[in-house]
């Protein structure tokens, strides 16, 4: 667990009741238990969506390791401060733009474009706000961010991305929560189970070599503007 070195103490971190003590060693924030059948990242986040009370609640992954601005000459490393203001002031504008869920930039910080500070048709992960309680979470251990940004996308036309930000993550390497259920088989249906649920709005491509999925939206929402 790396994450809540980049958060500050009152952030709570939500662990299964059998490892709570295990966590409470490690760090000095709060911790808040679920029952050990709760298990899958479907279902975690809808525990976490009915045990909060708060309109906007922010969930964050537990790998992320650290956090950029890309809108410098080179980017720049953010302090814990500086995240905190990020996380706040996202939450504010993607409230007044009216959206139900916020991310931030999941590109390599190289390709980030200056032209396009935010996005409104995208999907995105390992730090993730939801505001009202509209939508719920797939029962699925894996990829059920990408199918509430659909579902958001669907009903409300628009989500929240701040390219202008991006948290660093170790994807799939961590010990502990949802890491132990993980296994191949388990991946490939929750894979299987989006593209059948959202055919051609989602793009999946393979790599054979590090057997690495990217999975990418195919959703349009620019207006072609015609020159005569």
């Amino acid at each position: 667990m790396t994450t809540h070195r980049l958060v500050p103490e009152w952030v709570e971190v939500v662990v299964p009741q059998s490892q709570k003590e295990a966590y409470k060693a490690q760090i000095g924030n709060d911790i808040v238990t679920t029952p050990d059948n709760i298990i899958g990242l479907g279902r975690l986040r809808n525990w976490c969506l009915d045990a909060f009370s708060d309109e906007t609640l922010i969930m964050i992954d537990d790998d992320i390791t650290r956090a950029y601005s890309l809108t410098h000459k080179h980017a720049h490393n953010l302090t814990r401060a500086e995240i905190t203001e990020v996380l706040i002031n996202t939450a504010v504008m993607a409230k007044d733009a009216g959206c139900h869920v916020f991310g931030f930039n999941q590109t390599d910080i190289r390709k980030y474009n200056g032209c396009e500070p935010f996005k409104l048709c995208t999907w995105f992960g390992g730090v993730i706000g939801v505001i009202g309680r509209e939508y719920r979470f797939k029962d699925d251990k894996f990829k059920v961010d990408i199918d509430f940004c659909l579902k958001n996308l669907l009903h409300n036309r628009i989500v929240w991305c701040d390219n202008r930000y991006y948290f660093v993550q170790k994807r799939d390497n961590n010990v502990g929560g949802n890491s132990e259920f993980r296994t191949a088989e388990e991946f490939r249906r929750s894979v299987d189970s989006l593209k059948a649920k959202w055919g051609n709005c989602v793009k999946i491509r393979e790599d054979k070599n590090s057997s690495q999925i990217e999975i990418r939206l195919n959703v349009g929402r620019r207006q072609l503007i015609k020159y005569e």
